[in-house]
């Protein structure tokens, strides 16, 4: 994973108009996602909340915080990981300056799995794209599922629009994103997590495109049901 870049940049994580702009503008769309599969994964435990109380939630990779400290704000029993000993100490920092409960940790799924951690809901959000070995990774992230869990992954699939989109536009064009923060040969198509995820005995639940549009405030993202670039995904077992 390119610690360098994010490590750089760990100070400014929170700032939404920011290097991670374009993180935070996708945030609610994601948001929305992971609480509509969770509700149907878990809907005889009533609400959301009863959900967040009784089941335990791994963030991995979780920079800074942001999708853990919503998280927190529903009541969830979290644990949240990242690899980037900088990032974990904003995230700390500012969870103790919100009195937020969230368990940071400086470790990687490969940690958790040697330690047989095992979580009924683990959500992994434009992580696998900087990630070298996929594989080992949706591995070890699959293993550290328990039965009747719930995986969700937000990433960018592989193709030729998606560099054009996500590089060529975002990053050398546009400059939304820093440079370098992706690298295409490292995205990962739908069907590369669904395989694994098969021959673990998971399913696919459901699957969205993400879509930025241009606001006067920034972007707004929607779901679409092209997956072409930005994708999220849930598995279950």
């Amino acid at each position: 994973m390119k610690q360098s870049i994010f490590d750089k940049i760990s100070s400014e994580w929170w700032d939404k108009e920011g290097p991670m702009k374009m993180l935070h503008s996708m945030h609610e769309t994601r948001m929305l996602f992971i609480k509509e599969r969770i509700m149907h994964k878990y809907q005889e435990l009533g609400n959301l909340k009863n959900i967040f109380k009784k089941k335990k939630i791994l963030d991995l990779g979780c920079g800074g915080g942001i999708l853990s400290e919503s998280l927190a704000e529903e009541g969830a029993n979290l644990i949240a990981i990242d690899q980037s000993k900088k990032l974990i100490h904003e995230a700390k920092k500012r969870a103790k300056l919100k009195n937020y409960r969230i368990n940071y940790q400086c470790a990687s799924i490969k940690n958790l799995k040697e330690k047989n951690a095992k979580f009924d809901i683990i959500l992994c959000l434009e992580v696998i794209e900087h990630i070298e070995d996929y594989r080992s990774f949706l591995k070890f992230t699959f293993e550290c599922l328990k039965q009747n869990g719930i995986i969700i992954f937000s990433t960018i699939n592989r193709n030729c629009f998606s560099y054009i989109a996500t590089i060529f536009f975002a990053e050398k064009i546009l400059k939304l994103v820093p440079d370098n923060t992706h690298n295409w040969n490292m995205y990962i198509k739908p069907e590369e997590i669904l395989n694994i995820a098969f021959q673990k005995k998971f399913k696919l639940d459901k699957i969205k495109g993400l879509l930025p549009i241009p606001t006067l405030k920034g972007f707004k993202w929607i779901r679409i049901n092209n997956t072409r670039t930005n994708y999220i995904i849930s598995i279950i077992n």
